[in-house]
């Protein structure tokens, strides 16, 4: 069965129109995924900017519609299903390598991905997100010998933090390209400014996985306060308490997030320093909550600090520390000046990181753009 897979990859792979940049994904078109959204924006993106892209995703459900997946989340690419899960990561390489080898550049940003082609003598681009778990399996190490040997051309860490610690780990930091996450900015146009009158009573919002290492303790002391409706959107790794002020919604479809935001009057981001992507974090729900105009407050941690800045667009709280949270949220409550102010300079902050900002930045470092 494995034979017959990977001759069926071999003979549909497309033979014409060959792309100058070929990315191949691990994330599943059904499901929804922060890394299926970032890989779906950033592809789309290259492609607006002029870059011929061609992206190679796992099978997904049967019964999903990848042209209304895909149009329900605004996305005008069309993936091949071609690249499963399940087999070994050094067979696509290996049966597609004549392909592979012809396009101007490979990008990947699975380290599995990024081993397999290694393995063929493949060479391309990795985006680094997971710095913690490479670490514990060995895996860096293999990914830095790989850099260093010129197999992996560019590395393309999410933040300096990241990038600080791949030069640390002997990356060529001429070959280094950091590059944030990003966000569709005209999704979040038609939202309304920030209300100062429902202040006095705001809807506190979070949206991602629920879990103790992105601060459950946090928004539960929120909710304790009773300073108003602590609101969370996503699905739950560890059990949400029951609450008169907490609520708790499954997480929604991409193309929702902008409405949350519009309902809501603060947003949180209380990530944990034991999180495993804590040193190499930049979220979309970031950069999304900066779009919305709503004033943010984030855990004080460097990845976070590396695009907010306290006082300034952001109020940064110790997230150890519960009570610091309750008085960053007392002081947006009672000074609408500056709620004001953070809701406005993150809005504009946020214009810096679209997706297209982000794919032009990519394709100069990698060579296929001169702009």
């Amino acid at each position: 069965m494995l034979v017959l897979a990977v001759i069926s990859m071999f003979y549909l792979m497309p033979k014409t129109d060959n792309p100058e940049l070929i990315y191949l994904g691990r994330s599943r078109l059904h499901r929804n995924r922060a890394n299926l959204i970032q890989t779906l924006h950033t592809v789309a993106a290259l492609t607006e900017i002029g870059v011929k892209t061609r992206l190679y995703l796992p099978p997904w459900h049967s019964h999903i519609s990848p042209d209304q997946r895909l149009d329900d989340m605004g996305i005008p690419i069309r993936p091949a299903q071609l690249l499963h899960r399940r087999w070994p990561t050094s067979l696509f390489p290996r049966f597609n390598k004549r392909a592979l080898c012809n396009a101007k550049a490979v990008y990947v940003r699975s380290p599995e991905l990024s081993l397999g082609l290694a393995s063929q003598g493949i060479s391309h681009h990795f985006e680094v997100h997971t710095l913690q778990s490479m670490r514990q399996t060995g895996v860096l190490t293999k990914i830095i010998d790989h850099h260093q040997q010129g197999i992996i051309r560019y590395l393309v860490p999410i933040s300096h933090s990241a990038a600080t610690a791949l030069i640390e780990a002997g990356a060529d930091e001429q070959r280094i390209h950091i590059s944030p996450s990003g966000v569709d900015l005209s999704a979040f146009n038609s939202i309304p400014p920030l209300d100062m009158k429902r202040l006095s009573q705001p809807r506190i919002v979070y949206l991602g996985r629920v879990s103790r290492d992105r601060g459950l303790q946090i928004l539960t002391h929120l909710a304790e306060c009773a300073l108003g409706e602590v609101l969370l959107v996503g699905d739950c790794d560890d059990q949400v308490p029951d609450s008169t002020y907490l609520q708790h919604r499954p997480a929604v479809p991409h193309r929702d997030v902008a409405n949350l935001y519009a309902e809501s009057e603060l947003v949180v981001l209380p990530y944990q320093s034991d999180l495993t992507h804590a040193d190499s974090i930049s979220p979309m729900k970031l950069f999304e909550a900066m779009a919305a105009g709503r004033p943010i407050i984030a855990s004080d941690i460097p990845p976070l600090r590396e695009i907010l800045h306290h006082g300034q667009n952001a109020l940064l709280a110790d997230p150890k520390d519960p009570v610091s949270w309750e008085e960053a949220v007392k002081q947006l409550i009672h000074d609408h000046q500056l709620a004001r102010k953070l809701a406005l300079q993150a809005k504009q902050d946020a214009t810096a990181f679209s997706w297209p900002n982000r794919a032009s930045g990519i394709a100069r470092a990698i060579g296929l753009s001169s702009h």
